[in-house]
């Protein structure tokens, strides 16, 4: 069975992971804490990055600085075509060095067939799913507003299930994220898109981790446990990316979308206190 995490993504140089983990070895929390490296098939291949990434000659230094707080590394990837996520795995995999068997690699892609899934398995990596879902009305990469994602409004819980069920054999978590990066807050109503594909998965593939992103910080992460843990009472786990991040201005025009630590240990804290109340 999957193992919960909590997770911080969008972290990008060596400072932020310093920081980070030097907090988490003084607070000792008692949960499994992952960190989230975003790359993809441009940033692998050209070197390119965003406020977002890290450059691709730190992935080494990332990764084994994540080690050694006894973090998780979790490698959140993108790419337009389901084609290049083989070749850039094995770049990826090599560029990072150590691969443990708690290392993650989560799809931030439309969901690949079964043999992409297989050869993800045999590189080391333990696999995050992403359902398509988004709001198509929002922001958001474009892949995420093709015919072949479901709107979290209105979308179809049973063809979402089935998209898990046909790749379930090679697939540790499932993440429901409609927000992509762009702080869309989770629909978390008994009846909403994101609760009842949940419940089906829990029940159907109880072995199966369940991750919930969009939205979440550090003012809302007890509410949102709370709220979750009323559903899900064996667990789940939850990731932040943009809610820890603030816009800077630099000479009163160009602003840049830069993690703010002191909201990270705010989250981590938060979320320490929601989950030690019964």
């Amino acid at each position: 069975m999957a193992k919960n995490y909590v997770s911080v993504s969008g972290i990008s140089t060596p400072e932020q992971l310093e920081e980070i983990g030097k907090f988490c070895g003084k607070e000792k929390f008692g949960f499994p804490i992952a960190i989230g490296f975003q790359v993809s098939n441009k940033s692998i291949n050209q070197g390119t990055k965003n406020p977002r990434q890290p450059k691709i000659g730190d992935l080494r230094k990332l990764n084994e600085l994540t080690l050694n707080y006894n973090l998780i590394p979790s490698f959140h990837y993108y790419t337009k075509d389901n084609k290049t996520i083989i070749g850039d795995l094995e770049k990826l995999a090599s560029l990072s060095g150590t691969i443990r068997e708690s290392s993650l690699f989560q799809l931030n892609t439309l969901p690949p067939d079964t043999k992409t899934l297989e050869q993800i398995k045999q590189l080391g990596f333990k696999t995050i799913l992403k359902v398509p879902v988004s709001n198509k009305t929002h922001g958001g990469y474009a892949v995420w507003k093709g015919h072949e994602t479901h709107d979290f409004h209105f979308g179809e819980v049973a063809a979402l299930v089935e998209i898990v069920r046909e790749r379930k054999d090679f697939t540790d978590y499932v993440i429901f994220d409609p927000s992509h990066g762009t702080s869309l807050p989770l629909d978390l109503a008994k009846e909403s898109l994101g609760i009842r594909f949940g419940k089906e998965i829990s029940k159907s593939f109880p072995y199966l981790g369940l991750v919930y992103a969009g939205g979440i910080g550090s003012e809302n992460a007890g509410e949102i446990i709370k709220t979750l843990s009323g559903y899900f009472p064996k667990g789940f786990s939850i990731d932040t990316e943009s809610k820890v991040r603030e816009t800077v201005k630099v000479c009163g025009t160009t602003t840049f979308d830069e993690l703010n630590i002191d909201l990270v240990k705010n989250y981590l804290v938060n979320v320490r206190e929601a989950l030690s109340k019964p």
